[in-house]
């Protein structure tokens, strides 16, 4: 089996050890950047000019398969490529979509967004296979679209790479919360403008979050003084802040599944996260962390004094966090089963 995976520049990390995994399993696969190859054109009417060096690579390697993750290829993938054409969603579409309008301050770039996902989601239907990332977004998927094939397709991790640090070195002060926030979907960030009441009836505890996207200068509009928002920190530094951490938050309105939560736990650190979307396929409650309801302030806070004044039983969620990562999210062992639902599907 042959395949190529064309993904935008935030996901490559992701799926280059996605493909290690399948090499390992005898399967033929590479990842190119999807801009190496294809140029997307910003301005109506939307055109894919395909560079020669796609199609070139398409003929000579000849897989059996093209996957992409990005919504506005879909289309032009199925007329390019003439190979059965996979979809890994990553999010979901059909609310992104309608929010992301909302970015944009002229009537014309709100139209076009609309116009590019509107192109994006009828692609979607024709494509071979859709693999949601989630169970969560594979019944979302199955709402707009219930006669289309799906297979869930979890990103996965590599656990060998993220070894716990008890003795990390940053500067913030304790007690501390610590969290990874994409400030880029607007449902998402609602929920963390909720979980700031919990921070302004927690003084003495300190919250931190890095990350950064186009709804940040709300959040920071709404940042209570105990809480600091760091803007983006390279891998490295992220990683120093989850291992500083006491406990990691994730008070998110909407995830299908937060990658964020697979790192936090691989550090072995206690989660409390909102109890929506995918998060509970990352989060088992009460063995490996704790989900809250968005709405339930006073829940956030009991979970978080509580891991806060018994740090052995937070030390105790960290390691089972980590165990149940290694052993359901392993590249390896996703890669096994993608393997098993194409052959299945073919």
């Amino acid at each position: 089996m042959k395949l190529i995976i064309v993904s935008t520049r935030q996901h490559l990390p992701d799926y280059n050890e996605f493909v290690e995994s399948l090499n390992t399993l005898g399967v033929e696969a590479l990842v190119v950047h999807n801009l190496e190859y294809c140029f997307l054109t910003t301005r109506p009417p939307l055109h894919t000019i395909p560079i020669p060096k796609l199609l070139k690579l398409v003929k000579r390697f000849d897989p059996d398969f093209v996957m992409t993750d990005s919504i506005y290829y879909v289309p032009h993938m199925l007329k390019l490529v003439n190979r059965r054409v996979l979809f890994h969603m990553r999010g979901d579409a059909w609310n992104e979509s309608y929010w992301d309008r909302f970015k944009f301050p002229s009537l014309i770039a709100r139209i076009y967004s609309h116009y590019l996902y509107r192109l994006g989601r009828h692609g979607i239907k024709k494509t071979d296979l859709i693999l949601p990332n989630s169970k969560w977004l594979q019944k979302t998927v199955r709402q707009h679209l219930p006669s289309h094939p799906t297979q869930v397709l979890y990103v996965g991790i590599d656990p060998k790479k993220w070894v716990p640090n008890h003795n990390p070195r940053l500067n913030i002060k304790h007690p501390a919360a610590v969290g990874l926030f994409k400030f880029n979907v607007y449902k998402k960030v609602l929920g963390f403008l909720k979980f700031t009441q919990v921070v302004r009836k927690m003084p003495y505890v300190n919250f931190y979050f890095a990350g950064k996207g186009y709804y940040m200068n709300l959040a920071r509009q709404n940042c209570p003084s105990n809480m600091f928002l760091l803007g983006w920190l390279s891998r490295l530094d992220a990683k120093n802040l989850m291992a500083n951490g006491d406990i990691f938050i994730h008070p998110s309105g909407q995830d299908a599944f937060p990658r964020c939560l697979k790192e936090a736990s691989l550090l072995e650190k206690p989660i409390i996260a909102s109890n929506i979307g995918g998060i509970p396929e990352i989060v088992e409650n009460g063995e490996t962390g704790y989900l809250c309801s968005l709405d339930d302030v006073d829940q956030w806070i009991e979970k978080i004094r509580f891991l806060l004044d018994n740090t052995n039983v937070a030390r105790k969620l960290g390691e089972n966090a980590r165990k149940y990562v290694e052993e359901k999210f392993d590249w390896r062992k996703i890669g096994q089963g993608f393997l098993k639902n194409l052959k299945d599907f073919e």
